[in-house]
């Protein structure tokens, strides 16, 4: 029973709507009954001004917006317009309707402060146009709409005030899907970044994309590429080069996929110069000898795995110089230990003055180095080896105490190579040079022995 009776109640409103759909097709849609339904549809008051008589007239809703009724502010004039007006808005509305009436303009068109009944400020969005007769030609009647856009207005107003407050630029990136991009929204941060205002960034987005550093601008194309295919956040760690100098900045977005394939970036930049440098710098302390300024073994065993890696892959070949300064101990015993770290800091900077700016050395131990040469065989290896040796002969160290004494060093060589059938882990590379620098400990001190892979 209760699903007759439902049935029956659905019955009803459909007939409802039919009947109500009959009533509209009979009603004659005049352009009077358009503009009503459309007017009311939008919730605009109308205004109607004679510009040579300064006759005025209003809708009910065009006082409504503001808290009245039309009887409220009878007589209605023009003054009564102008008197509703934020004194600092009039003098543009003005502005705006001079441009309009000059030519300078499509439509009368501005935003204007008007005062409620209740005493607060709504902001009102005027358009208006000269009514045409039907000749085409401009009467000397100019009408229009006002909508209340108070609450965009304060929307706006609170966004910027956000954007001034937060320590970075808000922005929206747009990737079209036919590569067209461009920023659709910037704070007026941009000048505090880049030295560039917010208009020009807006018309031009390659402004900015023209001042991240070189060494950069693929990294940041790479991640855009990858954050629009996967929409995942885009994060990404740059360098930019203005006229204020070079500094690193940090983008953060969320990306969003339109129906229609465009993608939009939601985020903000900000400056990590400091904690950029900081980071930078710890990361120097951690792979850097403090003593010698050289790398630490930790960062010599990194860059071996990395080419190995990269030598497996393309056939490159590297060579390892290990040396070990001769009787060390003998040097801490008997001058005492700063004068050993004297000769362990003068021992370092001959052995970079010897070098290749691609080699990198390293001190992996107390009077131990190693010296990594990239793309070098194994007896031009051996030679930049001997020749360290016979300078480091011609030196002469001098203790605290004004004793002057010399050093020598032994040295194992070898040689890896990524054309080589049976690979070589960088355990078995660093025991081979350990085992030639034995070898030559051995024979007898400050000499070289060369024993490698691939010659």
């Amino acid at each position: 029973m209760a699903q007759d009776q439902t049935s029956l109640g659905e019955l009803g409103s459909q007939r409802g709507l039919i009947a109500q759909a009959s009533l509209m097709v009979d009603m004659e849609l005049t352009p009077e009954i358009r503009l009503k339904a459309i007017l009311e549809g939008t919730g605009a008051g109308t205004w109607e001004w004679n510009l040579d008589t300064g006759e005025v007239i209003y809708n009910p809703r065009w006082a409504d917006l503001l808290g009245y009724c039309l009887e409220e502010l009878q007589p209605v004039t023009f003054k009564t317009w102008e008197n509703l007006c934020h004194p600092k808005d009039l003098q543009e509305a003005r502005e705006a309707l001079a441009r309009y009436l000059d030519g300078d303009a499509p439509q009368f068109d501005c935003v204007v402060r008007m005062l409620h009944k209740f005493g607060d400020w709504r902001y009102i969005h005027t358009r208006g146009t000269l009514l045409t007769d039907d000749q085409g030609l401009d009467t000397r009647w100019l009408m229009g709409t006002h909508l209340d856009v108070t609450r965009e207005k304060l929307s706006q107003h609170q966004m910027e005030q956000l954007a001034k407050s937060l320590p970075g630029i808000i922005y929206t990136f747009v990737l079209e899907p036919g590569g067209r991009y461009y920023f659709s929204y910037l704070s007026e941060k941009t000048w505090d970044f880049y030295g560039l205002t917010t208009d020009e960034c807006l018309a031009d987005p390659d402004k900015i994309f023209n001042l991240i550093h070189p060494d950069d601008l693929p990294r940041v194309h790479e991640s855009i590429a990858v954050s629009a295919e996967t929409l995942e956040e885009w994060v990404c760690e740059y360098r930019v080069q203005t006229k204020r100098g070079s500094y690193w900045l940090k983008g953060v977005s969320l990306p969003e996929r339109d129906p229609d394939g465009r993608i939009s970036w939601h985020g903000m930049t900000i400056n990590i110069d400091t904690q950029k440098n900081l980071e930078l710098e710890l990361e120097q302390l951690s792979i850097t000898d403090e003593l010698t300024g050289l790398y630490n073994r930790r960062y010599m065993l990194r860059k071996l795995q990395e080419s190995v890696a990269q030598g497996e892959r393309y056939g490159d070949t590297f060579s390892l110089i290990s040396l070990d300064i001769d009787f060390f101990k003998i040097i801490n015993d008997s001058y005492g230990h700063p004068t050993g770290d004297a000769v362990l800091k003068r021992f370092a900077d001959i052995i970079e003055s010897s070098t290749r700016k691609s080699d990198i050395v390293a001190r992996t131990g107390g009077e131990e180095f190693i010296i990594f040469m990239p793309n070098t065989g194994l007896s031009e290896a051996g030679q930049v080896a001997e020749s360290l040796r016979v300078t480091l002969q011609t030196e002469s160290f001098v203790s605290d105490e004004g004793e002057t004494f010399s050093i020598t060093f032994s040295a194992g060589v070898v040689n890896w190579s990524g054309s080589d059938t049976q690979s070589t882990s960088v355990r078995d590379l660093l025991s081979a040079c350990d085992q030639s620098l034995y070898a030559a400990k051995r024979s007898g001190r400050n000499r070289i022995v060369a024993d490698g892979d691939g010659e």
